[in-house]
């Protein structure tokens, strides 16, 4: 197994963990390579590197790939990471039912399983979850000391210690889903917000974890991941991207204490799928003037992005996205008159997979990343 980021004792070890993961990343990103490749693309020396490439064979990390072009002596010999050296228990955590998932490295789905919840008590909805993924491990015959670890994606705000706070899909607040989860599974556990892997998984899966991007989640709630060269920006109280709280019209803001009873934040509130619905099923002339108006607020939370990160890309998710024919169309126009700053814009082709990808992808480099913190 890969040593834990809390296990680096001192100097020796650190630096054998980062030339680890230095190859282990370089890996990741070629499809076949050698141990000399390795060694000028990386700086390790060549005796280092080879000695990494027998632990990782060793391990089962790494496939022999043939015999590469000569250069006057014998032929180099080339490998590939193996996909299913180890596997990823993936959870999905939304009010109307719990998505679990098994891939491996690459993302690759090996099983998967819905189940429809009859109660929203965290304690209740970890233990049923981990059930059905340790059933679905057995069910796959997968050795369990190839889980590389376990990630949940919840709605809410999360820190650090995996508690999960102002989630009002299932009225959670200061909920310690990772503990709940703990209790029941034996493998390294990762929690964390459901836009916030969305971000994740559509970079991994687009090959673009470079740059400044930003993933908006437009659904019942509004919400946002922000990855700086493939790394979240959580904030100070990991509350970055909890955009469902934006003014975007401070005339319109009701004046009594209902919205803050909701637990909703205004944006979300007033111009969110439930607003869209509305509009849509009223049967009353202006439909589309409200379906206007929702996407014209929706530019102004974007001009709002913009001005602040300047991202080079901005990703939009969630059913709002398909229940506005033309989204980015209408989008696009209304924001050709507000901004001179154009970062691309994206419709994610992942649906509601992205958090799943997301998953996989944030289990990975938990497990397998050395963060250097002092």
């Amino acid at each position: 197994m890969l040593v834990r980021k809390n296990n680096v004792l001192g100097t020796p070890n650190l630096l054998r963990l980062v030339n680890r993961n230095t190859i282990l990343s370089l890996l990741e990103q070629k499809s076949v390579t050698s141990r000399a490749e390795l060694s000028v693309l990386s700086g390790i020396s060549p005796p280092t590197v080879s000695a990494i490439v027998k632990e990782l064979f060793e391990e089962g990390w790494l496939h022999h790939a043939g015999e590469g072009v000569s250069q006057g002596g014998k032929p180099p010999k080339l490998f590939e990471l193996n996909p299913n050296a180890r596997y990823i228990g993936a959870v999905q955590m939304n009010q109307d039912k719990i998505r679990i998932r098994i891939t491996n490295l690459v993302g690759s789905v090996l099983a998967e399983e819905q189940i429809k919840l009859q109660h929203y008590e965290g304690i209740s909805v970890c233990a049923e979850a981990a059930r059905r993924l340790m059933d679905l491990i057995a069910a796959q015959q997968i050795d369990p000391e190839l889980v590389l670890g376990v990630g949940a994606a919840v709605p809410g705000v999360v820190d650090a210690q995996g508690v999960v706070s102002n989630a009002p899909e299932f009225g959670w607040e200061l909920e310690p889903i990772k503990s709940h989860l703990a209790n029941h599974l034996p493998y390294p556990i990762i929690v964390e917000n459901d836009v916030k892997l969305a971000a994740i998984g559509d970079a991994w899966k687009r090959n673009s974890l470079t740059g400044v991007s930003v993933y908006i989640h437009l659904d019942r709630g509004i919400g946002a991941g922000i990855l700086i060269d493939g790394k979240l920006y959580r904030g100070a109280k990991f509350a970055a991207g909890e955009i469902g709280n934006l003014i975007v019209d401070p005339c319109q803001i009701p004046l009594t204490n209902q919205r803050m009873k909701s637990r909703f934040g205004y944006f979300e509130a007033e111009y969110g799928l439930t607003a869209l619905n509305y509009s849509n099923s009223s049967g009353c002339e202006g439909n589309q003037d409200r379906e206007d108006l929702i996407i014209k607020h929706f530019a102004y939370a974007v001009v709002n992005v913009v001005a602040l990160l300047d991202p080079d890309t901005i990703v939009f998710g969630g059913i709002m996205t398909s229940r506005i024919e033309n989204f980015l169309g209408k989008l696009l126009n209304i924001l050709s008159a507000l901004i001179t700053i154009n970062p691309k814009l994206l419709i994610t082709p992942l649906g509601d997979d992205a958090s799943l990808f997301g998953v996989t992808r944030a289990v990975i480099e938990d497990r397998v990343q050395v963060t250097l913190m002092v």
